[in-house]
């Protein structure tokens, strides 16, 4: 799994006017985990991504560019011709 797109994620609770509490409030966990959930290198259970996708009103693709990110910068181009 790739890395969580954070800005994208804030921006998507703030359209919605979710804070980190109300958020949590809204689908059942602790403050914490949202919390955790917007730091670097924490990922979400299937149970947080899904109570997200869908309080957030996510499409598919919005969805998997969130918690799908790949992060380009540490991807390996390889210069070799096939």
């Amino acid at each position: 799994m790739g890395a969580i797109d954070i800005p994208l994620l804030k921006s998507k609770m703030a359209y919605h006017g979710y804070n980190i509490s109300g958020l949590a409030e809204e689908i059942g966990v602790s403050r914490e985990t949202i919390s955790n959930l917007l730091k670097e290198d924490n990922k979400p259970s299937y149970h947080v991504m899904n109570a997200i996708f869908y309080t957030l009103e996510l499409t598919p693709e919005e969805g998997g560019a969130i918690f799908f990110n790949s992060n380009l910068r540490d991807t390996k181009v390889s210069n070799k011709e096939g």
